[in-house]
């Protein structure tokens, strides 16, 4: 039986607020956005003859599918604190911090003031910006802050990637079909889905790349969870098998990208951060803004490089014989639609298909957002998505970790894999943006607070769990 996506997800909503009357509001919180993102359909997709609908953008930007899984769960979080904890509003403080996501979130508003026969659009962008990207962010700086929360915060993004176990061994052995089997059409269903063993699984996700992503993040989190002895078990699963099985599903997932990237980043999570060179990971950011400037200024054709360059030309055609040549695609896909994009460098075209007179569409997430908002728009959302790992390093001795247990260096490795495969595909696991906020500031208003670690104890500063219900508390690290 297939349920009508629109159904399911004006269905989430009731649900959603259900859990908030059920469970307190940091867990309704996470079962909302992790939970919400994992098992709704991503749209009310319409088939339209075509098997590879180049032009959906899926959910992190604006598009002509307004009621989405981002939209859906941003809304029901809002309306849940709204309901049950309006209070946590008070608690709120601007800080310089938020500059990135103030700027980011009136980047449509400022593009359509820019063109102003594109003003609906606009306003309609505007809205959705606020409820995919503005809520989960303001819910993250008022619940998740301080070692506790986000502590909680990570073991549900690792119950999320735990949880899709079964149906990635699933698809891969049968192929991506459950998405189409409960909510109707998936329109990449089949695109890279062959793999060298079987299939590429989606779940139900936007594509095979962020389920890769999905999977990668919750595996860096929970290797993470295991060497610092942070949590010795799962849902009553030891945390060494929990860990070792999403690393295994993640390699069998056979998603290049994001393997690679938990391979690179999974250092983060080994080196204590007293000894985390901040030069490397400083380099790491300048390298992801360096690699969008590169793009910008399209010094170096791809296409160009493969025909006149022998070496060029003899890595594509290896990489095209073995069946890798999708790197090669995607950039190319943006080199057609760069100097588009450059005719409005400011505050970009304030529309969401700006490349609809191009070759198919961009495949990034970050020329999408320069083409829609402008270097505006694309400066605000990537400080966003690399102030915390700035943070992480700069200041490593934030009140609220606890000893050296390293998280916000793993939580921001965990923003930084979404980050870095934004460059080359079109989606963020928005559900992130709950530890981004949390992660841009740390409490002032620290209480005293015993942490047990393994079989020690230790004092540290620490926001108040349940603002003021509770100046103190002892919990099981």
């Amino acid at each position: 039986m297939i349920v009508p996506p629109l159904l399911a997800l004006f269905a989430w909503i009731p649900i959603s607020l259900l859990l908030f009357r059920r469970f307190p509001v940091r867990i309704a919180l996470l079962i909302n956005f992790v939970g919400g993102w994992a098992v709704l359909p991503a749209a009310n997709y319409v088939y339209e003859g075509t098997p590879f609908p180049y032009w959906i953008l899926g959910t992190s930007l604006e598009s002509p599918y307004f009621i989405t899984k981002a939209s859906i769960i941003g809304l029901s979080g809002i309306l849940g604190v709204f309901l049950f904890d309006r209070g946590s509003f008070k608690r709120f403080r601007l800080t310089v911090w938020d500059l990135a996501m103030g700027m980011w979130l009136i980047a449509p508003l400022l593009a359509a003031i820019a063109n102003p026969d594109n003003l609906a659009e606009g306003f309609t962008g505007e809205i959705y910006q606020l409820l995919a990207w503005g809520s989960p962010y303001l819910i993250g700086r008022l619940y998740f802050v301080d070692t506790q929360s986000l502590r909680l915060a990570a073991k549900a993004f690792v119950i999320g990637g735990l949880a899709y176990i079964p149906f990635c061994i699933f698809e891969i052995i049968k192929g991506p079909q459950l998405y189409a089997r409960l909510y109707g059409y998936q329109p990449f269903q089949m695109t890279g889905a062959q793999r060298f063993i079987g299939f590429r699984p989606i779940g139900l996700l936007e594509n095979g790349n962020q389920l890769g992503i999905w999977m990668a993040t919750a595996t860096l989190i929970a290797i993470w969870l295991w060497w610092r002895k942070t949590a010795p078990s799962i849902l009553g699963i030891p945390i060494i098998l929990v860990a070792i099985a999403l690393f295994i599903v993640t390699l069998a997932c056979q998603s290049t990208g994001a393997i690679v990237l938990l391979l690179g980043l999974t250092p983060f999570v080994f080196m204590d951060p007293r000894y985390l060179s901040r030069t490397v990971s400083i380099l790491l950011v300048l390298g992801i803004l360096g690699f969008a400037a590169f793009r910008i200024a399209n010094v170096v054709q791809l296409r160009d490089l493969v025909k006149q360059n022998s070496t060029a030309h003899a890595v594509a055609g290896y990489l095209k014989s073995i069946g890798k040549d999708s790197l090669g695609w995607r950039l190319s896909q943006d080199e057609r639609h760069i100097t588009t994009a450059l005719d409005e460098p400011i505050l970009g075209w304030g529309q969401w298909n700006w490349w609809k007179d191009g070759f198919q569409r961009p495949w990034s997430l970050w020329l999408l957002v320069f083409g829609m908002y402008g270097s505006v728009g694309l400066l605000s959302l990537e400080a966003l998505l690399l102030i915390p790992a700035l943070r992480a390093v700069w200041f490593p001795l934030a009140r609220s970790d606890i000893g050296y247990t390293n998280m916000r260096h793993t939580l921001s490795a965990a923003v930084l894999i979404s980050a870095i495969d934004s460059l080359l595909n079109a989606a963020i696991i928005l559900p992130l943006l709950l530890v981004i906020g949390g992660m841009t500031i740390w409490s002032t208003n620290d209480t005293e607070v015993e942490v047990e670690i393994g079989q020690q104890r230790a004092s540290a500063g620490h926001a108040g769990w349940r603002g003021s219900q509770n100046s103190r508390r002892k919990t099981s690290a």
